[in-house]
């Protein structure tokens, strides 16, 4: 019994000088039964987070189909079912799948003829996707493949524009679109990673913008 106690005391010692451990293993515990990890029960950041997603989402369609003016969803079904009853008017469209052939033409028109909406219009199509890279990347496991959520994720909806433009002739699908607007997703995923060290760095690691379950 006497053998035991130098042993009982070098284990409560070796508690006594590692109490972090146990405080950490509790923790990761709590949170891998926590219900905000299994999607139960969404934190309020997050809740705020995808509902100003929606709206922005819902004013970029307003912006790119309906060029600012009232969101008439009628209006491209249709034009859709006009399509499906006359194919042939898929001909009367305009497609634009050289690259870089309407950012030069704006930009010739921009340097020589000094027009400010082609200026509009390039940054426009830029600028209109940050707020995509910046939310994609915020609802997404930060991981070092979020990056590629948002390129994809970009491509994929500014192709979804595009081609119900194509459809409906409510615009022209223009490849020079996809690449300014998949830009603009990269800038906002870069954005985020950007302000998000910054606030570490402020903060000194304690807090961090999480907006995860």
């Amino acid at each position: 019994m006497r053998q035991n106690k130098p042993d009982e005391q070098v284990r409560q010692q070796g508690q006594k000088n590692h109490p972090k451990i146990k405080l950490f293993d509790d923790n990761q515990r709590h949170k891998n039964h926590s219900p905000h990890r299994n999607g139960i029960n969404p934190s309020p950041l997050r809740i705020v987070w995808i509902a100003l997603f929606v709206v922005y989402l819902y004013m970029l369609t307003k912006l790119i189909l309906f060029k600012g003016g009232p969101m008439d969803v009628g209006l491209v079904w249709d034009r859709l079912m006009a399509l499906l009853r006359q194919p042939d008017l898929i001909h009367t469209r305009t497609v634009n799948l050289t690259l870089f052939q309407e950012i030069k033409r704006d930009w010739h028109s921009l340097s020589v003829h000094h027009r400010s909406g082609t200026a509009i219009h390039l940054v426009g199509n830029i600028l209109a996707f940050v707020p995509f890279g910046v939310w994609i990347t915020g609802l997404v496991r930060h991981s070092f493949f979020a990056g590629i959520h948002v390129l994809f994720l970009s491509l994929l909806l500014s192709l979804g524009y595009e081609v119900t433009q194509l459809l409906t002739g409510m615009g022209i699908f223009d490849v020079d679109d996809l690449m300014l607007n998949t830009l603009g997703g990269m800038i906002g995923y870069v954005l985020y990673i950007v302000l998000l060290i910054l606030n570490r760095l402020f903060t000194g690691g304690r807090s961090r913008v999480v907006v995860n379950n």
